[in-house]
């Protein structure tokens, strides 16, 4: 795994902001650091009472506030309130991934890919329980990708899903990691 990964994760993206008619906006920061072996950060969300996410693993961000300059504003600025890297000065924007519908068909999420000019200091604030820096290489490792169940609303329910360092990434993490990533022997 080297720079390539990263050359070839930029070619999936586009620069121009994705239109979003109809629902409401949110943003994800997909961010990506290291030349020679590249990782990718992910956050545990807090427990929360009627967060539909709550403790799921994510990628930092949130919705969109008045004020907020597009989806990378978007991005941005939840990037720097939950874990305090501030992507304007630390990173480079590689473009917009293909844009997400969530479960709940309200809120349509747009995932902003960027890359850390240099190692950042990770500062969680309280709607982050904890964050990992993942390899990309252990993501994309085909042992890793398997099917989880899970108890929801009283029956049983299969998702494609990566157990990898302790986390379980499905839902829409996972359909935007699998989006932007080719992942062997996954099906999304």
């Amino acid at each position: 795994m080297n720079a390539k990964v990263v050359e070839e994760v930029a070619r999936k993206l586009v620069n121009a902001e994705p239109r979003v008619q109809g629902l409401r906006l949110a943003a994800v920061s997909m961010i990506l650091v290291g030349k020679t072996t590249p990782r990718v950060l992910f956050i545990e969300r807090a427990k929360q009472a009627g967060d539909p996410w709550s403790g799921q693993i994510a990628f930092p961000g949130g919705k969109a506030q008045p004020g907020d300059v597009g989806a990378k504003g978007t991005a941005t600025r939840e990037t720097a309130e939950e874990v305090g890297i501030d992507l304007g000065r630390d990173a480079m924007f590689l473009g917009y991934a293909e844009p997400a519908v969530t479960h709940t068909g309200a809120i349509t999420v747009v995932p902003c890919v960027f890359f850390l000019n240099g190692e950042a200091s990770v500062r969680p604030n309280e709607e982050v329980a904890s964050y990992k820096w993942i390899a990309l290489d252990r993501l994309l490792d085909s042992g890793a990708n398997t099917i989880r169940s899970m108890e929801a609303e009283g029956r049983k329910v299969e998702f494609p899903a990566i157990a990898v360092s302790g986390y379980t990434i499905w839902g829409l993490t996972y359909r935007i990691l699998f989006s932007v990533l080719d992942m062997p022997g996954s099906t999304a």
